[in-house]
């Protein structure tokens, strides 16, 4: 995390899913989808990786579809989506700047390569290229 201010707040319930949700899929990458409005990610929510392996993941579809329908009306909605890098660092993987979709998502990666000190780091990545997000941890 970066500091105490940044392009986007999260709230630290979130960041403490987030590496919960590492730890427990580890040495598998965890994935999962964030949710809130404008610039605040106020909840992680656990998604299946249908990759279920060390080094990709991919967000189950039709869990990314529910979470969309839960949100319908609330004012809230999908902002961005986490995974975990078990073994390395916190920056985008070739097939993590491939494979991201979603132009205006944060992608915030989980490292556990010190994994009693794990650490996260927010990105924006369009047309293959990343671009770090400050991200700000807002207390409850």
């Amino acid at each position: 995390m970066t500091g105490t201010s940044g392009d986007v707040k999260i709230r630290r319930a979130a960041v403490d899913a987030m590496i919960a949700h590492a730890r427990l899929d580890a040495p598998n990458e965890c994935c999962g989808l964030l949710v809130g409005a404008g610039t605040l990610i106020d909840e992680a929510v656990r998604v299946r990786n249908i990759e279920a392996g060390p080094a990709r993941y991919t967000l189950d579809p039709a869990e990314h579809i529910a979470v969309n329908a839960r949100l319908r009306g609330s004012g809230r909605a999908v902002l961005g989506a986490y995974h975990s890098h078990p073994r390395t660092s916190a920056t985008p993987s070739p097939s993590d700047l491939a494979e991201a979709f979603y132009p205006d998502f944060v992608y915030v990666i989980v490292s556990l390569a010190r994994p009693d000190r794990p650490v996260c780091r927010g990105w924006r990545i369009r047309a293959g290229a990343a671009v770090e997000v400050g991200l700000a941890v807002a207390e409850e």
